[in-house]
């Protein structure tokens, strides 16, 4: 399994860190990652043997001999074999070229209807060995319209 997989490069470790106020499920296991989600990402694009280009504005994407023509904001057009879009709904939809053809109405509608929830993060960094003196390494917090959610990093990752 992935979780497997991923529990034997170290990637992900189960949660044994004080979580207040997560509900737990019967028979599940909870998980973090000691080098930050970013990590997972990074092992599977590393394993896939994929090119990874980050930070191109894409503007069109159209079907050219069985494979996708790229085109961006700056520089020439691209083909690839296969391209992942991982940017906000919004600007997928925004896009020209053959993919506005290549998603039916349906998909279109199912896409516009996605919406989008802000969330902010605050981190606060301390000094080296400050003691935060709480009983949790991470809490919900559920009767505060602005805070859901803290966290002690070092604390929770067992650094």
């Amino acid at each position: 399994s992935f979780y497997e997989e991923l529990l034997s490069h170290g990637i992900l470790k189960p949660l044994t860190a004080p979580v207040e106020g997560m509900i737990e499920k019967e028979g599940s296991c909870n998980y973090m990652a000691p080098q930050g989600m970013s990590s997972v990402v990074k092992y599977f694009l590393k394993q896939s043997g994929a090119d990874v280009f980050y930070e191109h504005h894409v503007t069109h994407i159209s079907l050219r001999d069985g494979k996708w023509e790229v085109s961006r904001k700056m520089g020439p057009p691209e083909l690839f074999d296969v391209v992942i879009l991982t940017m906000p709904v919004p600007q997928i939809l925004q896009l020209q070229g053959d993919i506005v053809n290549i998603i039916n109405e349906r998909q279109k509608q199912q896409l516009e209807a996605a919406s989008y929830s802000s969330r902010y993060a605050l981190g606060l960094f301390y000094e080296a060995g400050a003691q935060i003196d709480v009983p949790w390494a991470a809490k919900y917090i559920t009767d505060n319209p602005c805070i859901r959610f803290i966290s002690i990093d070092n604390k929770k990752r067992n650094i």
